[in-house]
This record gives structure tokens, C-alpha cells and sequence, in this order.
């Protein structure tokens, strides 16, 4: 009995401090988001490395990064779904928030099967248009998240990636046959990343 009213007192006191303070996961989600795009993007860029590379010292790395994305993936499917549930967060904002998961977990997959590609083929030093292609992904992904966190301009100073991703078409001698996953899958990273961008922008709106 004594401590099923202490529980209960507590549970009363608990909700008058929640009631009073409310801690609102929509005041955090963008931030939760904004570290995703950041661990994506540090993902990518150990791929990236891996991919102009033959040093296995690199493999740790890519594994790090990659675990490193599904927790900060899983903390932003919490977020969302805690959002969903409280008042005063609109339909669209919603709709834009489950659209960048979408975006982003394509996007990941891409990187993936970059990542795949490259220990099924000899590493080789990529092309100029490659190398031009994953700085732009990497400055992309930074200014994306650098909007979720509330800067105006971020999003209006981004690369025009179908642009890099045609100048890698136009390079593509300089890759082997069985590198052509290379064409494939910047082509879906091209078009997640530039779908993400329009999502973000449209939520920060």
C-alpha cells in the first residue's frame, strides 16, 4: 500500500512537472535529423576512402561509420514517431519528416552498394569527376543538415549534382566493366540526395 501510494504521488508530480515544463520532441527533431544526415555523411566518406584505396586498415572505419548511421537512423525514427503523437505538429510537417527518412534510407542503400561494389572489384584510382562528384555529395549533406539546424542560406548554395553525375557518365572509360555498379549507384545517390534536398528545404520552410 505504502508504496503504491508513493508511486502514485509520483507519477501526479511527474505530470504537473510535464504539464508545467513540457518537453516538446518537435523542439528536437530537427537536431536528431541534422545527425543523421551527419552520420550519413560520414558513412559515405569512409566509403569514399575505401573505394580509392586497397588498405584493409580502412574496413574498420567503414564499419564504424555504418553503425554509427543505424543508431542515428534508429534515434530518428523515435523522434518522428514521438511527433506524431503531440499536438500542434501539422500534417505536412509530418509528411516532410517520414519523406526524409525515405529519402535518406535510399540514399544509405546507394552508398551500400557503392560500398559492396568495391570489395567485389579491385580498387583503382577513381576519376577526377568522381572525386569532384563525392566532395559534392559530402558539402551537400553538411549544408542539408546545416538547414535542419536552422540556417536560411545553407540549402541555396548547394552543387548541382545531376551536373557532376553526367560529367561522371562522360568519364566513364576510365572505369572497368566490372565497375559499372560505380555509374549505377552515384545515379541513385544522385537522385535520393537531390529528392532529400527538396524536403529539407520545404520543412525549414
Amino acid at each position: 500500500l505504502l508504496r503504491g501510494a508513493n508511486t502514485f504521488v509520483g507519477g501526479i508530480l511527474a505530470l504537473i512537472a510535464y504539464a508545467l515544463w513540457p518537453t516538446w520532441e518537435r523542439r528536437q527533431v530537427s537536431e536528431v535529423m541534422a545527425e543523421m544526415l551527419g552520420a550519413s555523411r560520414a558513412y559515405f566518406r569512409a566509403v569514399v576512402r575505401r573505394f580509392g584505396s586497397g588498405d584493409a586498415a580502412f574496413e574498420e572505419d567503414v564499419d564504424q561509420t555504418r553503425r554509427a548511421w543505424r543508431r542515428a537512423r534508429s534515434n530518428a525514427e523515435v523522434s518522428v514517431d514521438r511527433v506524431s503523437s503531440e499536438p500542434k505538429i501539422t500534417a505536412e510537417k509530418l509528411g516532410c519528416l517520414n519523406s526524409m527518412l525515405a529519402s535518406s534510407h535510399a540514399l544509405v542503400h546507394a552508398i551500400m552498394g557503392l560500398e559492396a561494389g568495391s570489395l567485389q572489384s579491385k580498387p583503382e584510382t577513381p576519376p577526377k569527376a568522381f572525386e569532384t562528384f563525392a566532395d559534392h555529395v559530402e558539402f551537400t549533406l553538411y549544408f542539408l543538415a546545416a538547414t535542419l539546424r536552422g540556417s536560411s542560406t545553407a540549402a541555396q548554395t548547394l552543387p548541382r549534382l545531376r551536373e557532376d553525375h553526367r560529367r561522371l557518365m562522360e568519364a566513364r572509360n576510365s572505369f572497368s566493366p566490372q565497375d559499372e555498379y560505380v555509374l549505377i549507384e552515384t545515379d541513385r545517390i544522385t537522385t535520393s540526395l537531390n529528392t532529400l534536398r527538396e524536403q529539407v528545404v520545404k520543412y525549414a520552410s
